[in-house]
């Protein structure tokens, strides 16, 4: 089932506010709520997202399991969602996240996996599925330099585009902040803050999606480059999983 529009929820239950999650996502012209690990589970809803238990990150131990596909699961890890939104390719997309704290430095990395078919048959957890599309880490030209300590800046709203020659079908956009403020301390506690959200794209693109990374497999519990390093000391940074995927095409 294809959810085409939606009424936006009003608030949020209280949450612990140094964590947050993509409480919307404006697909093209279309605003749709994600899942609210607040308000949704006793109203058994349906949502495009695949369930998550809370607001907090996936950190050092579980980054390296399927916990880092789609979040830690509310019940079990990456349990497939029933519906997906409809999106033209090409176009822009916004991740509209809780109140995001600006003491959360880090890069903020969206990935998208062809389901193949139904996302709600698919599993993600295996293979090199995930492709990198869009990627925000560290820029020493900017005011704020880290990515997520933008977000707070521009309304805790963050925006891609998608590619514009893609096949139509169903997939998944993976977004995710990182969050680096506590890898300098006894620990290492590197912070993911991932979502997984199940989209139709429409158009008339033949390009299918290239091969990617796998989650889990591609983020290492020994990265000292991207993952497990004092973020006060950066003056260059590239985020893990690999480069951008640039071929497809973009919307201008």
């Amino acid at each position: 089932m294809k959810l085409t529009f939606t009424t936006i929820v009003g608030g949020l239950a209280a949450t612990t506010t140094a964590h947050g999650f993509v409480q919307q996502l404006m697909l093209g012209e279309n605003l749709v709520d994600t899942w609210n690990p607040y308000k949704d589970p006793s109203k058994k809803v349906n949502k495009i997202t695949r369930k998550f238990k809370d607001n907090g990150p996936v950190t050092d131990g579980l980054f390296t399991t399927d916990a880092i596909t789609c979040n830690i699961g509310s019940d079990k890890n990456n349990v497939p969602a029933t519906e997906t939104a409809s999106v033209p390719a090409g176009s822009n997309v916004k991740f509209i996240w809780t109140g995001w704290k600006s003491d959360h430095p880090g890069p903020i990395v969206t990935y998208l996996a062809d389901c193949g078919g139904k996302c709600s048959e698919f599993d993600g957890s295996k293979g090199n599925v995930w492709v990198k599309i869009d990627q925000s880490g560290y820029d020493p030209t900017e005011t704020i330099p880290w990515a997520s300590k933008r977000l707070p800046e521009n309304n805790s709203t963050y925006t891609i585009k998608l590619p514009s020659k893609i096949a139509p079908g169903e997939y998944i956009l993976r977004h995710e902040i990182l969050g680096l403020q506590r890898t300098n301390k006894d620990g290492n506690l590197a912070q993911f803050y991932p979502g997984c959200h199940q989209i139709t794209v429409t158009g008339t693109g033949t390009t299918k999606l290239p091969e990617g990374i796998a989650l889990p497999g591609a983020y290492q519990a020994d990265d000292t480059k991207s993952i497990l390093l004092d973020y006060r000391k950066v003056t260059e940074y590239t985020p893990p999983g690999g480069p951008v995927w640039t071929d497809a095409g973009w919307a201008q």
